[in-house]
């Protein structure tokens, strides 16, 4: 049984010998084009490059092994937006998790106070509540 590590080196490697054969069969035909269709491919080229190129300086999501990580393609090192992004990640996430834990605390203590309000408004007493006759009332579903 052939690992995925296998599989996407013979996976590359095909790929690799497929552009090897286009591009040796585009050498041999733009010998025989004129001048203009060849001048015209030129242009075509310096574009895709300077795409290419643009494309290669962006901070891209980048996978390694079986992780996904954010960084920057090769040509990139002075990227300074990425590296701010990259630095404030976790600074923001532990503010995140801290106005968490206070909404979460805030609920809690409303629903105690709901309670507390709610046990002293009522007609009984709180001490009856914890009479055990009282609790034995209530299971059997007065």
């Amino acid at each position: 049984m052939r690992t995925n590590n296998e599989s996407a080196a013979r996976l590359e490697a095909a790929r690799a010998r497929f552009g090897y054969g286009v591009a040796a069969g585009l050498t041999q035909g733009s010998e025989q084009l004129a001048p203009e269709v060849a001048a015209s491919l030129g242009r075509i080229r310096a574009q895709a490059v300077a795409r290419r190129k643009r494309a290669e300086d962006a901070p891209a999501w980048v996978r390694l092994g079986n992780q996904a990580v954010l960084g920057a393609r090769r040509g990139a090192s002075g990227n300074w937006k990425a590296r701010l992004a990259a630095a404030l990640a976790l600074p923001l996430l532990w503010l995140g998790l801290l106005a968490l834990q206070h909404y979460q605390q805030e609920r809690f203590v409303h629903r105690i106070a709901d309670i507390d309000t709610a046990l002293l408004l009522d007609d009984l007493p709180p001490q009856a509540y914890t009479d055990p006759g009282f609790r034995d009332y209530l299971r059997q579903g007065a």
